[in-house]
């Protein structure tokens, strides 16, 4: 037998960690968009408890194009808003399957707004094209993604309908909001 030894180890970044293994973040075909999409809205719906909503989460997704998503929701991106994320951006572990699916994209754009702060930043996989810029903050809190999935990794035309339910039986005590809109051209 070979001795185990911390010299047989890789330790990998997160970003590097989901390219090398979609499936772990995705599912058993993490090569259709939609499973990204599926599992963006079943973890908005289901934030840890760190990050949730004071009241029922409330989610709305878009399809913008071929391989473009976005998804809003009613709660900040780390807990009372906090913006400390993956390698200087304003996406927190306390999403981290947003993270993953920012990891497989050429492009993702960021909006967070809480205490009557904002910001937006955008993403090139899970790194930062520059600073977080302020905005204008709406009322309440929140967050939109907008996702340009890469096209070397998702087949065209794979982004569809949800492919399951997003809500298990008892899942949640506020089973929340959520609305799907296809606006692509």
């Amino acid at each position: 037998m070979k001795e185990y030894t911390a010299a047989d180890l890789t330790v990998l970044y997160f970003d590097e960690s989901v390219r090398r293994r979609p499936a772990m973040y995705f599912g058993t075909d993490p090569h259709l968009a939609t499973s990204v999409l599926t599992a963006l809205v079943i973890a908005s719906l289901h934030p840890g408890p760190k990050a949730a909503p004071t009241g029922p989460p409330d989610v709305t997704a878009e399809i913008l194009d071929d391989l473009v998503l976005s998804i809003t929701d009613n709660w900040p991106t780390g807990p009372d808003g906090s913006t400390a994320g993956y390698f200087g951006s304003v996406l927190t572990s306390c999403r981290w399957v947003h993270a993953a699916a920012a990891a497989v994209s050429t492009r993702t754009t960021i909006e967070t707004w809480h205490a009557g702060r904002a910001w937006q930043q955008t993403l090139t996989g899970l790194r930062p094209t520059g600073p977080p810029r302020d905005l204008d903050a709406p009322p309440g809190t929140g967050t939109s993604l907008t996702y340009h999935l890469d096209p070397s990794r998702f087949a065209p035309s794979t982004l569809g309908a949800l492919t399951r339910d997003v809500h298990a039986e008892g899942c949640c005590e506020l089973p929340g909001e959520f609305r799907l809109h296809d606006r692509r051209p």
